[in-house]
């Protein structure tokens, strides 16, 4: 009886299957094939929906997320399997919050060895600042941010190497501000004004690397404007209850424009036993501007 059962024992174990590691996949792999390429993609789409109590200033201040669908977030990867693409040998994408949210931003990336590399960046920034009530709550702005960055850069991976790039950030939405018009006692009117502010850079570099020394030269211009009309189409009594003026019609256009075109350079060399770096950097301003105002108002007799 005890030979039968140890008999039995190693039939058992001669019937279970190695634990040493094998050649055969264990797991469904990752991505699919497509035309030389690995392609893996993810994304998450939702809807965000929530109440609020007490001081809703608050709350957006410090979160701001409303109601609707948007996608949370993507993410996109293709990959050269064999490294030697016909035109790129990486995609790399990935998004957060579009749609909806405050606070978007995407990043891409698409490279092929040995030849480019570019790098964008975006993002849209709607932060929500409750401040203190200026001129009875008649200065305000809720205005959206958006900004993006392009690189592009050539042989990213030789002793030369060329760069261009550009970037751009914006401010636009609708705001509130005052006037003080008429009599030196003054009465203030309120006015719409439509932000558009604009900020865009543009770069053009390279850098080369020789006997362990490496130079990098970048030339840039940034360009800046303002073109933020402001109006009041409609009749105001104003703030100040004892004055007896009243504004009828207002227009006002200040375009404002301005250029910083600047240099930057270094030099630098990273030994075993000492290193040296050097940097520089001029740049210039030029600004101009415009303002062109109509108004039109009255006194009335009595206050309506």
């Amino acid at each position: 009886m005890r030979l039968c059962l140890i008999l039995l024992g190693s039939v058992v174990v001669w019937a279970q299957q190695p634990v040493a590691p094998t050649s055969e996949p264990t797991q469904s792999a990752r991505g699919n094939d497509l035309a030389g390429y690995n392609v893996l993609q993810s994304f998450e789409l939702g809807y965000r929906w929530g109440t609020t109590g007490g001081d809703r200033d608050m709350y957006r201040s410090t979160v701001n997320y409303g109601n609707g669908i948007r996608l949370l977030s993507n993410s996109l990867s293709v990959q050269s399997k064999d490294g030697h693409g016909k035109f790129f040998d990486q995609i790399v994408l990935s998004t957060q919050g579009l749609g909806n949210d405050p606070y978007q931003n995407a990043s891409l990336r698409v490279e092929k060895n040995g030849l480019y590399r570019y790098d964008l960046m975006w993002r849209s920034n709607a932060f929500f600042n409750p401040t203190v009530p200026i001129s009875n709550g008649l200065h305000k702005i809720d205005s959206e941010r958006r900004m993006q960055d392009q690189d592009l850069t050539l042989f990213p991976q030789s002793n030369l190497r060329f760069f261009l790039g550009f970037s751009r950030d914006t401010q636009s939405g609708p705001a509130l501000t005052t006037v003080q018009l008429y009599d030196a006692r003054g009465d203030e009117y309120p006015l719409f004004e439509n932000l558009k502010r604009e900020q865009n850079e543009y770069r053009l570099g390279g850098e080369a690397k020789v006997a362990g020394f490496r130079l990098n030269v970048l030339r840039g211009w940034t360009d800046y404007k303002e073109e933020s009309p402001i109006s009041r189409t409609t009749v105001s009594q104003g703030a100040n209850p004892d004055d007896f003026n009243q504004l009828n019609l207002l227009t006002r256009t200040e375009p404002y424009h301005g250029t910083s075109p600047y240099w930057r350079g270094s030099l630098m060399r990273e030994g075993r036993r000492w290193s040296v770096s050097g940097r520089a950097s001029y740049v210039a301003g030029r600004r101009a501007y415009a303002v062109n105002e109509s108004s039109a108002g009255d006194r009335k007799s009595t206050r309506l």
